[in-house]
């Protein structure tokens, strides 16, 4: 098992609501969302492959939501 932790500590709010509509499950990788101060993924994964495709997909959204956000 693989595991990895990724925090944010800028637009929580925003990025937790755009997240609560994502599918953060799979067969072979799952992710847990906790949100304070800070908003927390981790991320379990079976092999390098599926929690890179994990991360990946995570770090795609915050991208998008930052260009639209900065226009």
């Amino acid at each position: 098992m693989i595991a990895c932790r990724l925090v944010f500590t800028e637009n929580v709010e925003e990025l937790h609501k755009i997240f609560l509509s994502e599918k953060l499950n799979s067969d072979r990788a799952e992710c847990r969302i906790e949100k304070g101060k800070t908003l927390v993924f981790e991320i379990n994964a079976k092999d390098p492959v599926s929690m890179k495709a994990f991360m990946n997909s995570i770090l795609n959204i915050v991208q998008t939501y930052e260009k639209v956000k900065n226009g």
